[in-house]
């Protein structure tokens, strides 16, 4: 499909605020990408042809499912003309305006990042077989919990919301007919809690300790898992004794701070579920760590 604009201003604004999400990549390949994501060969087919057409619609007009299939094709065609992280691209998307102005929700961004791990590492197989989402039927389970089911050489590993390598008997794991939906583990993306650093930000961290945005003269910055921090004043959690941190109270007041600061997408750490899906016997920390390409899997 091919984007038609009544000027140049969102590509170029557009190409700009993605610069800045990625300094490490020229001007000019950014503009390259852009055309290529709206149907261009390059940016000066861009400039020529833009108002070849009637102006596309922007996103604000268009039904919910319209508008995250158009971003899902937006993500994947720019992080691989970049050669970056499509999750990272995501992060920057709402920001660029380029095809309309209409705001993201969280629903919205977990549509799109379970997408794009379905067309990229984490393709939907039907079986028995890593990347599935069942239940678990035996008593003391929950049977309505989804559970992502991971490679194991040892009975049926799994990351639901509240654990990251559990474990069940093969017997006991059940793929419905009917297909679960996608959905993203808030282990790996709602606050655990809180630090309070010397340098008056607000550091916001996963159950696993790791750092998933900064708060600093109330701008939000989305955080590299691996990133060490320095003294911290006070450090804080949402949860209440005796009570799961994902779930009641203290998920409501997680997701009550996600709101005050206006954060809808999700952290860098959220990609590390296909690594943990497809590699046995390694944790978040390590799939973190390849992640952001400071670890290689054998």
């Amino acid at each position: 499909m091919r984007f038609f604009f009544p000027n140049l201003t969102r590509p170029k604004k557009a190409a700009k605020h993605l610069t800045g999400a990625f300094p490490e990549i020229s001007l000019a390949n950014v503009q390259r990408a852009i055309a290529m994501a709206c149907g261009y060969r390059d940016w000066h087919e861009l400039e020529t042809n833009h108002t070849a057409a009637e102006p596309t619609i922007l996103d604000e007009h268009l039904p919910a499912g319209a508008f995250r299939e158009r971003a899902i094709t937006l993500v994947r065609s720019l992080a691989a003309s970049l050669n970056v992280h499509d999750g990272d691209v995501q992060a920057a998307l709402p920001e660029m305006r380029l095809t309309g102005n209409r705001a993201f929700t969280y629903e919205d961004h977990e549509i799109i990042r379970t997408a794009c791990w379905r067309a990229g590492p984490v393709p939907w197989n039907e079986g028995r077989q890593p990347g599935v989402i069942f239940h678990i039927k035996s008593a003391g389970y929950s049977k309505t919990e989804p559970r992502w089911w991971c490679q194991s050489s040892d009975g049926v590993e799994y990351i639901d919301h509240s654990a990251c390598r559990g474990l069940c008997a093969t017997f006991e794991a059940v793929v419905p007919r009917t297909r679960i939906a996608d959905f993203v583990p808030r282990r790996f993306w709602l606050p655990y809690g809180w630090m309070e650093m010397e340098d008056g930000s607000r550091v916001l961290f996963s159950r696993d300790y790791l750092p998933l945005w900064q708060v600093a003269s109330g701008k939000v910055k989305r955080l590299k898992p691996t990133i060490k921090f320095g003294a911290y004043r006070d450090r804080k959690w949402f949860r209440e004794e005796g009570k799961p941190w994902s779930y009641g109270p203290a998920k409501e007041a997680a997701e009550q701070m996600l709101a005050k600061y206006g954060i809808t997408a999700l952290p860098r750490l959220t990609d590390v579920l296909p690594i943990l899906i497809q590699v046995n016997h390694i944790d978040v920390k390590g799939a973190a760590e390849v992640l952001d390409g400071i670890r290689e899997l054998a």
